[in-house]
């Protein structure tokens, strides 16, 4: 692809402001995608992470993942718009470790503290868990919920401070975790699993907030003109953590190795491009059309796993 040096947008805190600055007129015309086509190949991927059940409401369910993740839903627990369940119902399963399905399904590993302050997080497997019936959403009895067992080694071993959070979409369609006062142990009898009551359907994360050190300082981004927090988005991929992704939220350590990752769509495939940093004062990344390269779901999963 040719070069735009010279014509960039540039965002910090994950929302993108624009520089105005011309074209030049060599640069072959490029079309960027739109809002939908760059959700879209997102919800795709996500999508392709469904793993589907069915049982019947009355005799509940023990179900185990294909990463043997164990889930247990007690007989009798599910209602429609407040009234007991009975007959077959539909189970969705989705489970993501790594960074390369964090990225590939917008699935970031930042927290939300009770100060409403964000930072990164350290997951131990997230999940996305819903029941239908006759393809209607349903919730479970207010003295019901499902049990998760997680084995820690699908992650790399145990993390200490692990604890439950549940996700919610923010306004720029980035997930962000909320810590909560459920129950959540570690049985070491069990290989060290994480065990979680979950109390309500959607997102839930075992996760852990890594303590940066100061100072820190924001990271800056330029990328191509025609991109924006609509049809992109930028990540942050820690060196040697290979089970969290973040979103640029915000301010992060001098010092620290990671690698940002631009991400798009183009013609029903994604779009990216990777740099390795080591975090300075100001820090400023440049992204250019030069830079961008194409890859399947499948390739790119695959890439940013690799990376040390």
């Amino acid at each position: 692809m040719k070069n735009l040096k010279h014509t960039f947008a540039i965002f910090a805190v994950s929302i993108f402001t624009f520089t105005s600055c011309e074209m030049n007129d060599d640069v072959d015309s490029f079309m960027p995608p739109s809002y939908e086509d760059f959700r879209n190949i997102q919800d795709n991927a996500f999508n392709d992470l469904k793993q589907n059940a069915s049982f019947n409401a009355e005799d509940g369910i023990n179900f185990q993942s294909d990463a043997g993740v164990s889930l247990s839903i007690s007989p009798n627990c599910l209602t429609l718009n407040g009234n007991a369940v009975t007959g077959e119902v539909d189970l969705e399963f989705v489970e993501v470790f790594d960074r390369g399905n964090m990225l590939t399904t917008n699935a970031t590993t930042v927290g939300e503290d009770a100060n409403g302050d964000k930072g990164q997080l350290i997951s131990g497997g997230e999940f996305h868990i819903k029941a239908y019936q006759n393809g209607e959403e349903l919730d479970f009895d207010e003295f019901c919920g499902m049990m998760l067992e997680v084995p820690s080694s699908i992650t790399g071993g145990e993390v200490d401070g692990m604890g439950p959070f549940v996700g919610e979409i923010d306004e720029n369609d980035n997930l962000v975790w909320l810590p909560q006062n459920t129950e959540f142990w570690v049985n070491p009898d069990n290989g060290n699993t994480y065990n979680a009551f979950v109390e309500n359907f959607g997102w839930f994360n075992c996760d852990v907030f890594i303590a940066d050190p100061d100072p820190k300082t924001e990271i800056q981004i330029a990328v191509p003109q025609g991109f924006d927090g609509s049809n992109s988005s930028v990540y942050l991929a820690r060196v040697g953590e290979t089970s969290s992704l973040a979103f640029i939220y915000g301010e992060f350590p001098i010092g620290l190795e990671a690698h940002v990752i631009f991400l798009s769509e183009q013609d029903g495939e994604f779009l990216y491009a990777i740099q390795t940093i080591t975090v300075e004062d100001g820090q400023q990344v440049l992204f250019t059309q030069e830079d961008l390269s194409i890859a399947s779901t499948e390739d790119l999963t695959q890439t940013i796993n690799n990376l040390p």
